[in-house]
Formats: structure tokens, C-alpha cells, sequence
């Protein structure tokens, strides 16, 4: 889908200081083995900040770095994928008392990794119905809770990567106007058939509550490519065929070639190997890819993407006329992809990372 009058202006991520996989694995948190195959060097941690806290920080620094005045944001959007504060509440409405504020529609986003690039596509087809010219999107989430082992989440999956969770949140604002980069076009698509590879064996009501223990996520995997050893084969191949074709088909649409992608921000998951079996199919350099950035700080969920692209454009490592590529997929299974163009360089790209925040 080309999308002509789509711009960022505002970009922000609130990250926290990692904690040193060496340590973990000391501490007994992290095994040594998976450690050495991995190439993980740390993992984000926030501490005791609340996901939704983090959200309002990334939010605001975007929102004052996009120069828009808050009363023409039409929309917000939150992207998560982890607990976001108490049962029945709402952490978008939070976000957004605490922002824009205002009476305007504000919406959660539960899409798995992929919650802040369906949050763009959605947001664009909002703001095309003309109500306003920007958006605000959100995503964040804290894994310090009980239920959820960050470094062992994963273990055993047989997924061919090795992954930790790092917290983080980022913000992005759109504008349909102007910004330091447009938005040349986007796409997403969905695996349905793939759902049960991610959803425990058992009924679905009553609903399986895992708070009185830890989400096994590589367990749900393990369990379904036991029962249907020949289907997790086909699965692995789907999503793959399905992430390359709809790369292509992005770019394409963008009316640029692979060879024009400057750079690609992708999932924080695995070494060399998996990022080269997510972008060579594709046409495009690993070397091209955010793997030194990621690897310091584990698999962000839904905010591995606006995190490596606006670090990207802080420390100068795009230009204008560069293209980068955003391609990922996340549970349920959904596939998404976004080509940004980078028109200029804003005054905060200032060449230095952005300065990691204390664990409180």
C-alpha cells in the first residue's frame, strides 16, 4: 500500500540500562550454553517504572520533537504485548491523559511484536478519513514480573534463534503534512492457520489464567511441533515465504529496489543466522541490519523497530534519500512492513546514542 502523504515527526524510546548477560549468567538467570550461541551481550531492564510510565516519557519527548501543536493529534494509539498495570483498566487512557489529553479516540493494540507497525498502518487509514493531520503512536512494555522470565521465555523452542526480553517504550507522531522522513509505503498480512502454534493445548473456556505461573511460551511451541511435527516444518517455511514476499512487495510498492534499502530494522531475535535468513531472501546486505544495536538489548516486543530507527537518526547513521526497511512478524502469525524515506535530519540527531535511563 503506497501511502504519499504519510510523515514522521516525532520520534522518541525511552530504554533503560542493560543488565550484563554475563552477569545473568552468574546469577543463574541465563544458561551459559544458550548464552555462547546466542551472541546476547545484555537485556534492557526498567525496574519498578510501569510500561505505560515509560510510554507517556517517550511520548511527550516525541511529541516536543515533532513541533506539532497536541491539539491537532486526532488519534493515539498503544502497542503492547505484556501486563500493563491492574485487570480492567485502560493503559492507552492513561498514556493519553498524560500527553495529548483531550476527548480524541485512544485505542490498545494487541498484535503481538508487531503492534507498533500495525499501529502505523492503522493510524494512516484513520487520519485519510481527515479528522485532524497527525497521530500518536505508543508502545511499551516492562517484563520484570513474576510470571515472565525474560531470559528463559524462549528456551528450548527450537525456533533456530536464541531471544531475551529487554523493556523499552517508544513513540512515534505522524503527520500527513510534513516531517523529517516519509512514510513511502506499508503492508501487512496474516497466518491465521498459524495461531495454534502459540495457544496452550486445552480448551479455550474457561480462559487458562497463567498468574499463579510463568508463561511458557517455548513450551507451547515444543508442544505443538510434538503433535503436528510436520505442520511446525510448514510453519517455519510459511512465515518465511510470507516475511520475504511481503518485503518485496513493500518495496516495490515504494517504487524502490532492495538494493536502494540503506538500512533494515527487524526483530531482536537471534545472531547472524537468523538475520540473514530474514533479509538475503530479500536482496538485502545482513550487514544492513540493527544486530550491534539489538543485541545489548534483547527483544523489545512491539518497540524493536521506532527503537532502531530512531537510533538510527540520532547517531547519523542514515542520511537523506536513505531508505530503511522495517519487516517483522509476531505471533497469531501476522507479517508487517513499512519503507520510511529520510528527508532531512533533525535537530536532535545529534550523532551520540540516546542516553540510556537508570534502572529505578
Amino acid at each position: 500500500m503506497r501511502t504519499p502523504q504519510l510523515y514522521l515527526a516525532g520520534l522518541a524510546s525511552y530504554l533503560p540500562a542493560s543488565v550484563v548477560a554475563e552477569d545473568a549468567v552468574a546469577a543463574g538467570w541465563y544458561d551459559e550454553h544458550e548464552w555462547h550461541n546466542s551472541g546476547w551481550t545484555g537485556a534492557a531492564v526498567a525496574g519498578r517504572i510501569s510500561a505505560p510510565d515509560m510510554a507517556v516519557d517517550a511520548a511527550n519527548q516525541a511529541l516536543a520533537r515533532s513541533g506539532l501543536d497536541r491539539a491537532e493529534i486526532a488519534l493515539l494509539l498503544h502497542a503492547s504485548v505484556g501486563d500493563q498495570g491492574p485487570d480492567y483498566w485502560s493503559p492507552h487512557q492513561y498514556v493519553l491523559r498524560h500527553t495529548v489529553g483531550g476527548s480524541i479516540p485512544a485505542a490498545e493494540l494487541r498484535q503481538g511484536c508487531n503492534g507498533a507497525l500495525t499501529a502505523l498502518e492503522l493510524a494512516y487509514g484513520y487520519l485519510c478519513a481527515g479528522r485532524r493531520t497527525a497521530a500518536l503512536v505508543t508502545g511499551a512494555d516492562n517484563f520484570g514480573v513474576l510470571r515472565f522470565d525474560r531470559w528463559r521465555y524462549a528456551s528450548g523452542a527450537n525456533a533456530g534463534r536464541g531471544s531475551i526480553m529487554g523493556d523499552a517504550a517508544t513513540a512515534a507522531v505522524l503527520s500527513t503534512i510534513d516531517g523529517f522522513a516519509r512514510v513511502r509505503a506499508m503492508d501487512s498480512m496474516s497466518l491465521p492457520e498459524l495461531e495454534e502454534m502459540n495457544r496452550p493445548e486445552g480448551p479455550l473456556f474457561p480462559p487458562a489464567l497463567t498468574f499463579d505461573r510463568p508463561v511458557d511460551v517455548a513450551g507451547r511451541q515444543l508442544s505443538f511441533a510434538r503433535r503436528f511435527p510436520e505442520a511446525a516444518v510448514a510453519a517455519k517455511h510459511a512465515i518465511s515465504s510470507a516475511r520475504t514476499e511481503l518485503g518485496l512487495r513493500t518495496i516495490a510498492e515504494a517504487g524502490i529496489s532492495p538494493t536502494d534499502i540503506a538500512r533494515a530494522t527487524h526483530v531482536f531475535a537471534g545472531g547472524e543466522g537468523y538475520l540473514r535468513s530474514v533479509l538475503a531472501p530479500i536482496g538485502i546486505d545482513p550487514a544492513r541490519g540493527m544486530l550491534a544495536f539489538g543485541r545489548d538489548l534483547g527483544h523489545l516486543s512491539v518497540n524493536d523497530h521506532f527503537a532502531a530507527l530512531t537510533h538510527l537518526v540520532a547517531t547519523r547513521q542514515v542520511a537523506p534519500g536513505d531508505h530503511v526497511l522495517m519487516i517483522s512478524n509476531g505471533v497469531g502469525v501476522s507479517v508487517s512492513a513499512a519503507v520510511v524515506e529520510i528527508l532531512s535530519l533533525p535537530e536532535w540527531a545529534t550523532g551520540r546514542p540516546e542516553s540510556r535511563r537508570e534502572t529505578v
